[in-house]
């Protein structure tokens, strides 16, 4: 079972559902504007059981997406964010964010670091996994997409649902072309 769950479409299905339940948070909870406030804040909110649902199937894509690698040559250094991803997301869960964007408790201080330490493990995981020789193209679309989000969106939230949008179907693609 375990076998057919790492070797099949599961790994794709769980990324669109992540992607699909941490966004979904928006509608569920509209007491936060998604063009401000970060989408880590639902986990403080009235829609905290889906955000961390879809959180949790991130992370079980990324234990799909170890299991794939692990010991295949070549592949260590994808290995290694992976992992770092897999820590940085259970940290990021533990540690849940301080409304606003307002930092005053030690949580509130880690919390990002983890979740920018997850999103850019991701980031050089699924774009290895990807296309191996795309990482510097991948990373600049992950910053204009947060570019264009604040401008487009109005504000950090938008920024931050634009890059990781990135990181999102960069993680579909790697789902899909590491089966």
């Amino acid at each position: 079972m375990i076998r057919s769950l790492v070797h099949d479409r599961s790994a794709e299905r769980l990324v669109l559902f992540g992607a699909a339940a941490i966004l979904g948070c928006d509608l569920l909870d509209q007491t936060l504007d998604a063009r401000i406030y970060a989408a880590s804040e639902h986990a403080l909110g009235s829609a905290a059981w889906l955000f961390h649902l879809g959180l949790g199937a991130i992370f079980a894509v990324t234990l799909i997406l170890l299991a794939r690698n692990w010991g295949v040559p070549g592949k260590a250094g994808i290995c290694r964010a992976l992992i770092l991803a897999a820590i940085c997301i259970v940290g990021l869960t533990i540690f849940p964010t301080d409304p606003g964007w307002q930092v005053t408790t030690v949580a509130g201080r880690l919390h990002p670091s983890f979740a920018i330490l997850a999103a850019g493990s991701l980031l050089f995981a699924a774009s290895r996994l990807a296309h191996p020789k795309r990482l510097i193209i991948d990373t600049v679309l992950l910053y204009a997409a947060g570019f264009a989000g604040y401008f487009v969106g109005g504000g950090g939230g938008a920024a931050e649902r634009a890059a990781l949008a990135v990181v999102g179907v960069l993680l579909f693609l790697a789902a899909r072309r590491s089966r």
